[in-house]
């Protein structure tokens, strides 16, 4: 049964569901919430895993948050969760929650068993043109029915309810929130190459993303992680949102991957 628990002194609050030894932490990306993953866990096997999901600051119930509104802000908040719940944990990040939850592994290294990436926003940032990221930009104060159109345009696989639902939420968000962390995940994060993470690394992309490419994940992702253990895998039927637009496909790639390399490590965590 999923309970609630929270950080002493701060607004953070996570949801966790099941039982386990370790724990699979999902970080949602930009102007969504902590509920774009209930499809997903709905059809997740992973057994000996607890789940635990929470709002980044300035979005979904945390849309009164103060600044500021940067990746090592994001990763204290995440380090102060798994250090709540205090066993060893896998990361799930979308898009911009990528750089977060690898300086989250990378500061944990003992605890971090894996790290699970959607649609990936490089850690050096996307650097779209200026034109390009004002259109995300422009989202800034809009309401929900042009949020939901942009969206559904990225992802047109998406069902229709999810996506409104998402619209409502972000529409609630406060302009220099949105406006901050688009120019966040464009600007990226100056963290040294390669990543400081070594272990087991799933990368999930959409086939028809049209801005997390192939070419992108190879050169700016992959390239970052020297571990063997690194597998990138394209969903097919979807853009930028693969979790939402093929929650079971995205499922069935983690709990293979928990199955995988995951048991191993997660044995050799707990015995330590």
């Amino acid at each position: 049964m999923a309970s609630s628990a929270t950080i002493p002194d701060s607004d953070i609050v996570f949801r966790r569901d099941g039982v386990g030894d370790s724990a699979i932490v999902f970080m949602h990306g930009w102007i969504d919430d902590l509920h774009v993953w209930s499809p997903v866990i709905a059809e997740l096997s992973a057994p000996g895993f607890e789940t635990v999901q929470l709002d980044l600051a300035g979005f979904g119930d945390r849309t009164r948050a103060a600044g500021p509104f940067t990746f090592d802000r994001f990763a204290a908040d995440l380090l102060a969760v798994v250090d709540a719940v205090d066993k060893p944990f896998v990361l799930v990040g979308h898009s911009m929650a990528a750089p977060i939850v690898e300086l989250v592994a990378e500061a944990r290294p003992q605890r971090a068993l894996g790290l699970v990436l959607l649609a990936p926003i490089p850690m050096a940032g996307t650097r779209l043109p200026d034109e390009v990221i004002e259109n995300f930009r422009s989202l800034a104060g809009a309401d929900a029915s042009a949020i939901q159109a942009m969206r559904q345009q990225a992802g047109p696989s998406a069902p229709v309810a999810e996506l409104a639902r998402i619209a409502t939420a972000a529409a609630k968000a406060r302009p220099e929130v949105v406006r901050a962390t688009a120019d966040l995940w464009n600007d990226g994060h100056p963290a040294e190459r390669p990543s400081g993470f070594s272990g087991p690394v799933l990368i999930l992309t959409g086939r028809d993303d049209p801005i997390i490419t192939s070419d992108v994940v190879a050169s700016a992702v992959v390239a970052r992680f020297g571990s063997a253990k690194t597998t990138a895998t394209e969903i097919e039927e979807c853009s930028h949102w693969p979790h939402i637009e093929q929650p079971s496909l995205v499922a069935a790639q983690i709990s293979r991957f928990l199955a995988g390399d995951l048991a191993t490590e997660a044995a050799d965590a707990g015995a330590r």
